[in-house]
């Protein structure tokens, strides 16, 4: 695990310091910085033919999609052609959350052919697919804390049969107090990079 330091300007996942088959994490302090540097991110992925799956809450999905088409991206004609993915992060997990906590099968059976589909559809051969999730956040904020970090763990999972690039972030405020200790570490620690607050 390794951690970027620093401010980095609006695009917090600068391409020279992050690998393609990274699973960035980043704790953000407001909805605004958070949004500003994935609408950068996403920006080049797109204009450079590359496709990009975001699983977010709907309050950041319309950040991010005003400052996509602040652009000029044609976000419809994105999605149209399979290189724009949005999915509802909540409802997402309605897919593959059990009782106990996230169905392995399910969320592999689920992701994988979003990866799938999202790479065929990329303009660029033999490119990461850019994903974004907040599942995991969403999770977090329910205090049901074993299946987030189970979930990060079936993201790392996927990640070793399929190319593409993860980033995940969580409120900085989610971590204040007892969970700035052992709970902070154990995410950072299902991560490849950390992007403090």
């Amino acid at each position: 695990m390794s951690t970027i330091m620093g401010a980095l300007g609006t695009d917090v996942f600068p391409s020279q310091l992050v690998p393609d088959e990274a699973h960035v994490v980043q704790f953000y302090t407001s909805d605004s910085f958070l949004l500003d540097g994935l609408g950068a991110s996403f920006g080049s992925a797109l204009k450079a033919g590359e496709s990009v799956a975001v699983v977010m809450t709907k309050a950041h999905l319309k950040g991010l999609r005003k400052r996509l088409s602040a652009q000029n991206i044609d976000i419809e004609a994105a999605a149209r052609q399979g290189r724009f993915t949005a999915l509802d992060a909540s409802e997402a997990l309605n897919i593959f959350m059990d009782p106990s906590g996230p169905n392995r099968q399910k969320f592999l059976r689920e992701f994988a052919s979003v990866i799938r589909k999202a790479q065929a559809a990329a303009d660029v051969k033999h490119k990461r697919v850019v994903v974004f999730g907040e599942m995991v956040a969403v999770l977090w904020k329910q205090k049901k804390y074993d299946s987030a970090i189970r979930l990060e763990q079936l993201w790392n999972e996927l990640a070793r049969t399929h190319f593409f690039h993860l980033r995940c972030a969580y409120p900085a405020k989610a971590f204040q107090g007892a969970m700035k200790g052992e709970p902070y570490h154990t995410i950072c620690s299902e991560h490849s990079i950390v992007v403090p607050a």
